[in-house]
């Protein structure tokens, strides 16, 4: 079992001493004596039982166990640096940062609009965004590693007790469309059904999306494989790959609210589905009152674009 005579502190100087050169840098980068650096590094070995770093050419070299030991020590300092945050805001009586997670398109569509709208009103609250899977996102909000969640609905396999500890609000609704590279033979088309793609290349996500649920329920209702012989990791990834003329997508037209994908052209699908743009927050703690500022421009910028996209679907 892990040592309680481990600090954050140690992961602090852990942290500062594989992002240097040497350790004279890092110690100059912590304010902190070599001396320090290294009895605190020493210490976390002890501490752990790992070798951390070993002597490569006269400095010293993160090892194996560094490098695994590494995403765990960040997690830990960065709660930490979050709590100073929270700490120095709340001596003036308001919390000066939120962390938003996200999953999905809202991250190039409902995020950008809510974000340039608060900052318009509270210029002073800093906003941090995390990416992530919405498995993950809903596992964040309720560990309160993340102020809100912002993302698709929940996957299947979620753990009920994961749920318990989230609010769930819906955001939006948008209706899938068929994403094509520009001067495909289908692009001339009205819609898209799924008997169109029955021969075509699909990009699809993982099958564990609630988008992919949905379009594979639609292909089965029409008697068609609904088959992805590219699948990528996000639907940034998705349009892209279209972009490139390698096959079709399938998805959230939230994703080219923006219009940063030239070059493809976007369909309805039918027969109409539709998908849900979902917040998350902690149902355990309160969001602070930053927070809950950011949830009404949240809402205004994803009602507004489901208007407008709306007309096009």
């Amino acid at each position: 079992m892990l040592s309680t005579a481990i600090t954050t502190r140690h992961f602090e100087i852990f942290l500062t001493m594989i992002l240097s050169r040497n350790m004279s840098e890092a110690a100059d980068k912590l304010g902190i004596s070599m001396a320090a650096v290294s009895k605190s590094l020493k210490g976390l070995e002890r501490e752990t039982g790992l070798k951390l770093f070993r002597n490569a050419n006269g400095r010293l070299a993160a090892t194996a166990e560094a490098e695994r030991l590494l995403p765990f020590a960040q997690r830990a300092v960065d709660h930490l640096d979050r709590a100073r945050h929270a700490a120095h805001a709340l001596r003036g009586g308001d919390i000066g940062q939120i962390v938003v997670g996200t999953a999905g398109p809202a991250l190039v569509s409902v995020l950008p609009v809510a974000i340039e709208d608060f900052h318009r009103r509270w210029p002073d609250v800093r906003i941090e965004i995390a990416i992530d899977t919405t498995r993950h996102l809903l596992d964040k909000v309720a560990a309160n590693e993340v102020d809100l969640g912002v993302g698709t609905p929940i996957v299947k396999n979620i753990d009920a007790r994961v749920m318990q500890l989230c609010v769930t609000r819906d955001l939006c609704e948008t209706a899938l469309v068929a994403v094509l590279p520009r001067r495909h033979p289908l692009g001339r088309r009205s819609a898209i059904r799924a008997r169109d793609l029955a021969d075509q290349s699909l990009i699809g996500l993982a099958e564990t999306s609630a988008t992919t649920q949905l379009i594979a329920a639609a292909f089965q209702q029409a008697g068609i494989p609904y088959t992805t012989p590219i699948v990528a990791a996000n639907a940034i990834g998705v349009c892209s790959l279209v972009q490139q003329s390698v096959g079709i997508g399938l998805m959230n037209p939230l994703m080219l609210a923006q219009e940063i994908f030239p070059g493809v052209v976007v369909r309805p699908f039918r027969p109409r589905i539709v998908l849900r743009t979902c917040l998350y927050y902690s149902k355990v703690h309160a969001p602070a009152p930053a927070a809950v500022r950011f949830i009404d421009c949240l809402e205004r910028a994803a009602k507004g674009l489901a208007v407008r996209l709306r007309s096009q679907t």
